[in-house]
């Protein structure tokens, strides 16, 4: 684990550098037109989730956007954890700036996921926190961030890290209320400039609104997300997480229900994606343990291969 402390200086990342030409012939792209025209097999794959499923359906490109959001407490920063630590397997370098959690904790689940347990043996720490420097950063702040700052360390991890993923947890930690709504906007709009002009691929965590009725049991949809709609309208890839809170409530009146034993405890819904040919959902179960998404209700949970390598 490496930390980006908040008294770091950040004044020259305040500005986007400047701009090449923008006026091109439309021949100087042949070439990038040839390779995302080339048949699926030999064309060029960008990271995605590790899980089976989501291969070839869901990738993070760079220079893209992805917003991600839920009702509060449906899990969506466990989620986020984990598509952080499947982009490092895939050597692929990351930060997270939590703006809610202390870095130790925020390190603590992710341990818990690579390890596949909730008690990890010192020997798994040891070797996690080894494997996950030059792949994972943290920023060592927690509490509020301006826009302008937060721009800023984007472009420093960018330019001075070589980093390809920024986690962004939360927006409300950066806007200051869901009620200005032009804030909002201007936000993801500098996000969605930022993400090309460094090559980074944001990873922007929002919230929904709360259903009038309360009824949390309906998954939301991109058009329940919290404050602007510029957020949805914008950002190129919106993934919505749900968790399946109403199957807990039946099992624990009835453990043994099989209307319900068989559901998933989650879905993440692929509500846009803008340069993917994908859109759907995705079933998972979770496991309190290791707090890890699963494939199917009979995953097997095992320790992520690097603990038991010595780098």
């Amino acid at each position: 684990m490496q930390l980006i402390p908040d008294t770091i200086n950040l004044r020259d990342y305040i500005k986007a550098p400047a701009f090449a030409p923008k006026i091109r012939k439309a021949s100087d792209f042949k070439g990038e037109v040839m390779e995302l025209l080339r048949p699926t097999l030999e064309g060029k794959k960008y990271p995605t989730l590790l899980s089976p499923k989501a291969r070839g359906l869901l990738e993070f490109r760079p220079g893209e956007v992805t917003a991600y959001a839920g009702y509060n407490g449906h899990r969506k920063s466990m989620f986020t954890s984990q598509v952080a630590l499947d982009l490092a397997v895939q050597s692929q370098k990351v930060l997270i700036v939590s703006l809610e959690m202390e870095p130790q904790a925020t390190m603590a689940r992710m341990t818990r996921q690579a390890a596949g347990t909730c008690t990890p043996h010192a020997g798994s720490i040891d070797n996690f926190h080894r494997w996950t420097d030059e792949r994972i950063w943290l920023f060592d702040h927690v509490g509020r961030l301006d826009v302008q700052t937060m721009l800023a360390l984007s472009r420093y991890f960018a330019q001075e890290l070589g980093g390809q993923h920024i986690f962004i947890d939360s927006m409300m930690m950066i806007c200051a209320t869901e009620e200005r709504l032009d804030e909002q906007k201007q936000f993801v709009t500098d996000l969605c400039r930022l993400a090309p002009e460094t090559g980074l691929h944001v990873h922007l965590i929002t919230h929904c609104r709360k259903p009038p009725s309360g009824d949390e049991t309906r998954p939301p949809s991109k058009y329940d997300i919290k404050g602007s709609g510029a957020i949805s309208d914008q950002a190129q890839n919106v993934l919505m997480v749900w968790s399946n809170k109403d199957k807990k409530d039946k099992l624990e009146v009835n453990p043994h229900d099989l209307s319900v034993i068989n559901d998933p405890d989650a879905l993440i819904s692929c509500e846009k994606q803008r340069n993917g040919a994908w859109e759907g959902r995705l079933k998972y179960w979770f496991d309190d343990a290791s707090l890890r998404f699963l494939e199917s209700s009979h995953a097997e949970v095992a320790p992520y291969h690097f603990l038991s390598q010595q780098r």
